[in-house]
């Protein structure tokens, strides 16, 4: 039986297949720890994506900022914690702490998600949708900036690659984690050999699907790197990045 509580919390432990080379957590696979602790919640108060599928709605993610403190490592037992913020215009602001088993704080995180119409793509009111949700307007643990991501100045290209089956969500666009993955990937492997990853911001645009080809183009500033990724077939724009590094060479 699930409990319904304002605060969800959920224990994972670091698997092999989900460490770098250095052996700890890839960020990407944070990501999704972040994402699967908000749709349990999601699901214990009946906002999860079957009964908005049954309404012919979705939950789209806007926005991530994610500040690293440490990544966990292989073996290592953690916990996530999770909470509805508030409501902001029509977006639902979601917070996010990951902790070791002791208590130390490894990382924060917030989020700012909509609910669309699955076929006008339109926002829905969340006042009105998510009135019985417990949100926690209490606990702020970043302050969620809602302002898109300034555009790389430079066009150089990292990255190239195809959208394959298996990057593709149950919405049938790419899953959210893999836009950070292609991103950190597109990095130079010095910087990601020999530094740390300790700040991630991401605004989502549109959306990819299967069969598209995307481009990923970096920026190297030294306040963080800016990123974007394209679609290349029409020159869409589907995210923005700025990543900040720990190490000699941020």
């Amino acid at each position: 039986m699930i409990f319904a509580t304002s605060i969800w919390k959920e224990q994972r432990e670091v698997e092999s297949f989900e460490v770098d080379m250095n052996g700890r957590l890839r960020a990407h696979f944070l990501f999704a720890f972040l994402l699967n602790a908000a749709w349990n919640h999601a699901e214990a108060f009946e906002f999860d994506h079957r009964a908005l599928s049954a309404r012919n709605l979705m939950w789209v993610l806007s926005k991530l900022q994610l500040s690293i403190h440490t990544l966990p490592a292989w073996g290592e037992k953690i916990i996530v914690e999770t909470w509805g913020k508030r409501i902001e215009r029509f977006y639902a602001l979601r917070d996010f702490v990951v902790s070791e088993a002791g208590g130390e704080k490894l990382c924060s995180a917030t989020s700012a998600w909509m609910i669309l119409d699955k076929s006008s793509y339109r926002p829905q009111r969340l006042e009105v949708l998510m009135k019985d949700f417990p949100w926690t307007p209490e606990r702020n643990e970043i302050e969620t900036d809602l302002k898109k991501i300034p555009e790389p100045a430079t066009e150089n290209t990292c990255s190239q690659c195809d959208v394959l089956f298996s990057d593709i969500d149950v919405n049938k666009h790419v899953t959210a984690t893999r836009y950070l993955q292609w991103i950190i990937d597109s990095s130079p492997h010095q910087l990601l050999t020999e530094d740390e990853l300790k700040y991630v911001e991401i605004s989502f645009l549109a959306q990819a699907v299967l069969g598209d080809r995307i481009s990923v183009c970096r920026e190297g500033k030294a306040e963080g790197d800016l990123c974007r990724i394209r679609r290349l077939t029409d020159n869409q724009e589907l995210c923005r990045a700025r990543l900040e590094w720990r190490g000699a060479h941020a």
